[in-house]
């Protein structure tokens, strides 16, 4: 037998529609996992909102799962992606690990990613599945804005290299689709991750395309600007499915076989299981079985957490759009 690596992953949990996906990723990887299906977890919610089911911390027993709930000092809490920075924060100051991976909740993982495993010259790791909202360079639609977030940040635009997508084969500046990466946490880059972000917010610039945007783009950026030694994870380690992307330049039986880490989305909710289970028997039978025993995606929180969770987002709403009002439109 081989000695696990020495790896802590982290993710994010909410009561609601998040609990019931952040345990079936963490199932999924201690099922098949291979020499990851052992290593720590930490699990973590990092703002107010109702309290995780009785079933749930039975789950983190059984899966040997370390729940960190705290409410993070973070004036921007109404976006939600924001979570994972201080998660990460979090797993960062209790971890005693070397290296610190990262997994959204709506991953599965349907064999070893052994990619995941950092060389020595290496710090960091992550795919660049597609270019969706990145630059192609002069003449993009998103350049401009880019090279304003990229000052915020405080770095410049060419500073970022040039890479190629998995999907498209397409040239764009460095961008990386933060699902699924992995760093050395003697590099502290969850802390610089955090900083670059809230400059971001701090700016108060939005894009006219996208709005407000969803901040992914500032990993890569930080990345850069830490000076640190990064490679590409192949497709097979972030994979992408779901039923805005569910066509024929998108969806591939071929890929989806050979997929270690798959990134659904939507793809286990009701409205598109069936067809999602379809090709997971045709590609991974084994996570298919498993999963037919679970079924679709369901809210089971109990109705007064529903409640007071859409109370907690109804002002949550109100605070992004005062945001949006005061940013300026680039």
């Amino acid at each position: 037998m081989t000695e696990n690596p020495s790896i802590t992953f982290v993710c994010c949990i909410e009561s609601g529609w998040l609990e019931n996906q952040t345990l079936r990723m963490i199932e999924s990887l201690r099922r098949w996992g291979g020499q990851f299906a052992n290593v720590p977890i930490f699990a973590v919610t990092p703002r107010f909102g109702p309290p995780l089911a009785h079933k749930t911390h039975q789950a983190f027993e059984r899966l040997n799962v370390q729940h960190i709930r705290y409410q993070a000092q973070n004036k921007y809490s109404w976006k939600a992606f924001l979570n994972k920075h201080y998660a990460l924060v979090a797993a960062e100051e209790r971890s005693k690990s070397e290296c610190i991976g990262w997994l959204d909740s709506d991953l599965l993982i349907l064999d070893e990613p052994d990619q995941l495993i950092l060389k020595e010259e290496e710090d960091f790791l992550a795919c660049s599945p597609d270019g969706c909202g990145g630059t192609t360079g002069s003449g993009d639609a998103f350049e401009y804005y880019w090279g304003e977030v990229c000052k915020s940040v405080g770095i410049n635009i060419e500073d970022l290299p040039w890479i190629q997508t998995e999907l498209e084969g397409k040239r764009i500046r460095l961008y990386f689709n933060s699902g699924v990466f992995v760093y050395r946490r003697s590099t502290g880059l969850a802390k610089q991750h955090l900083q670059d972000t809230i400059k971001l917010f701090d700016s108060h610039i939005a894009s006219r395309i996208t709005g407000t945007y969803f901040t992914q783009h500032i990993l890569g950026m930080t990345v850069v600007k830490m000076g640190l030694s990064w490679r590409q994870l192949p497709h097979s380690h972030n994979y992408g499915m779901g039923s805005k992307i569910h066509n024929d330049q998108w969806y591939s039986q071929e890929k989806l076989k050979a997929t270690k880490i798959l990134h659904y989305h939507d793809s286990m909710w009701p409205h598109f299981w069936p067809t999602f289970m379809e090709c997971l028997c045709d590609t991974h039978p084994d996570v298919a079985e498993w999963l037919s025993s679970l079924g679709p995606m369901q809210n089971e929180s109990p109705p007064q957490w529903r409640t007071f969770s859409k109370i907690i987002d109804y002002f949550r709403s109100k605070q992004e759009l005062a945001y949006k009002e005061s940013c300026r439109v680039i």
